[in-house]
């Protein structure tokens, strides 16, 4: 990428500015458009084999019966169980935690190009992108915390239609990554807002 490069001159003292360019404007909307349309992508790859009849790969923890711990060892163990013949419910729960993945990336992307666009009018410390990296924030943390907690109860479903009958332990993981990814998000709409607060009173000031 190319932009164009303007010259200041302050004190004596040549400085070069990078100006933001249409092409890194198509790049960085390009990258969020991508986002969505990948996980749209991976859903229709599910709905094909879904559509076909193919086989369905679960991953969690196995039946006592089938995991045959070794001495010594405790808790459960995982495995991958394949469903020969899986019905239109084992297709829905498989489908479920992308269909929130698609929601919950499509929601990001609105509101990252909405702040991408100020980029473009060349003000991007604006109480409007603020708004949008709060509401960003709080998606990060509910999203992120929600699409785990769904593809846990998807996978134990799964594995309880394929395994009938049989004792298992359920286990859900979850990892906490989404509270300090969300932190910095917030903290990034905090310095957005202070520096619209600032050039308002800046303004006021003229």
């Amino acid at each position: 990428m190319v932009s164009t490069i303007d010259t200041i001159e302050d004190r004596g003292v040549a400085m070069k500015v990078k100006r933001w360019s249409r092409t890194d404007q198509v790049f960085l909307e390009g990258l969020l458009y991508a986002a969505p349309t990948l996980v749209l992508l991976a859903i229709w790859v599910r709905v094909f084999h879904a559509v076909r009849g193919d086989a369905l790969e679960v991953t969690g923890p196995l039946p006592d019966a089938l995991a045959r711990p070794a001495e010594g060892v405790i808790g459960p163990l995982s495995g991958t169980v394949t469903v020969q013949d899986p019905g239109a419910h084992l297709y829905a729960w498989d489908l479920l935690p992308l269909l929130l993945a698609l929601a919950v990336t499509t929601a990001a992307a609105v509101l990252l190009l909405g702040v991408v666009r100020g980029l473009r009018a060349g003000d991007p410390f604006t109480t409007a992108n603020a708004r949008r990296l709060t509401s960003l924030a709080v998606l990060v943390v509910v999203g992120g915390g929600a699409l785990q907690f769904f593809q846990a109860i998807s996978q134990d479903a799964l594995l309880a239609a394929a395994l009938p009958g049989q004792s298992r332990t359920s286990v859900f993981e979850i990892s906490f990554w989404f509270v300090p990814a969300g932190a910095l998000v917030f903290f990034l709409a905090e310095v957005f807002a202070r520096g619209a607060r600032l050039r308002e009173d800046v303004e006021g000031l003229v």
